[in-house]
């Protein structure tokens, strides 16, 4: 009397696709996590550069011009009094990969490059918001 066994189990090409569909799936979600990081990336770096306008402002309304030059290691002016908070100037210096400031006359021009993938360039003056 022969016995007969049905042998049950995958065979390697069916593992080899699953592995491949698998890997297909994780590369997209992977691509997605990545694109939302950068867009959150790129929106705290808007954030800082509105927040840094409104204390700009408030520079301007307290001295009556804007300062003539940031320095965004102290986030102190030419004249060593604070343009930004503490705690903001520790914001500036983790969310953004540089920070550049020039001012003339009553004007001025803030550029900040968020830390995502393309270094996205966000500049403001005292008059709007450019990304």
């Amino acid at each position: 009397m022969r016995i007969i066994r049905k042998e049950s189990g995958f065979t390697l090409i069916e593992l080899m696709v699953a592995m491949f569909v698998l890997a297909i799936l994780a590369t997209l979600a992977f691509s997605i996590y990545r694109n939302y990081v950068d867009k959150a990336k790129v929106t705290i770096a808007e954030h800082i550069v509105i927040e840094a306008r409104q204390n700009l402002d408030l520079y301007n309304m307290d001295n009556g011009r804007f300062p003539g030059s940031i320095d965004f290691s102290t986030c102190h002016d030419e004249n060593s009094r604070a343009v930004f908070s503490t705690t903001f100037c520790n914001q500036i210096k983790k969310d953004l990969l540089s920070i550049e400031y020039t001012a003339e006359h009553n004007n001025y021009v803030l550029k900040a490059r968020a830390k995502d993938v393309k270094n996205t360039l966000i500049t403001t003056n005292s008059i709007k918001l450019t990304k």
